[in-house]
């Protein structure tokens, strides 16, 4: 798989500009979307975010796959992830456009990652060759970090800036509601690893589609509570 790479020898991406001067950029539909539905009930809610074929730091849509939330975690259901990047593979979308921006919502003030943010963030995207961890605040704080794997590693935070020269569709409040009511089963029970209610998103499921895939239960689904 093509890597992402800062190095001079290994010239970065076109569209990646230098990670000292990188920036999370969200286009304003994409911005009012992810306010939306982080808004639109109590729980965390959590998705990827859809970059610009020539600016893979550019957020152009979010999008919800099925999920159980509390407010305090977001477990996404495998099944639907392989569906989700075999749909954006077939719309012609390259995996680094789709796969590499994980974006979540903290019902309070605090855009800080918790533990479980963190491992979830190491376990799936650790692999990967770069990967962004993005949190919005009901409170009103973002959070953004890069990680990527070029070279001796390493990771940055990226401030997180809505690009209003873009032109911009009006919102859909409908199709919104739609998908989270579509995707977001909200849960009060407090859903743990070793939990057999959570079956784990494995690496393999977002980066390797070579690697075989075992079998795995697809989480119940209904409408919100």
């Amino acid at each position: 798989m093509p890597s992402l790479s800062w190095t001079r020898s290994h010239p970065a991406r076109p569209g990646f500009r230098s990670p000292l001067r990188s920036t999370l950029r969200f286009t304003p539909t994409a911005w009012a979307k992810l306010l939306f539905l982080r808004d639109l009930g109590h729980t965390e809610v959590g998705g990827f975010g859809i970059s610009a074929a020539n600016d893979l730091l550019l957020v152009t849509d979010f999008v919800l796959v099925p999920q159980v939330c509390t407010v305090v975690t977001v477990a996404f259901d495998d099944v639907a992830v392989a569906d989700y990047f075999d749909q954006q593979l077939e719309l012609g979308r390259r995996l680094e456009q789709v796969g590499r921006i994980w974006i979540h919502t903290h019902p309070g003030d605090s855009a800080q990652p918790s533990s479980v943010d963190e491992e979830t963030f190491a376990r799936v995207f650790g692999r990967t060759d770069w990967a962004v961890m993005a949190i919005v605040a009901c409170g009103g704080q973002s959070s953004a970090r890069l990680r990527f794997q070029a070279g001796p590693g390493g990771a940055l935070r990226l401030p997180i800036e809505v690009d209003f020269q873009i032109p911009f569709a009006a919102t859909d409040h409908a199709a919104w509601t739609e998908e989270y009511d579509r995707c977001v089963q909200a849960t009060e029970k407090i859903l743990f690893a070793e939990d057999p209610f959570l079956q784990p998103w494995l690496p393999e499921d977002e980066a390797c589609f070579d690697l075989p895939r075992p079998n795995r239960r697809r989480l119940p689904h209904s409408r919100r509570q």
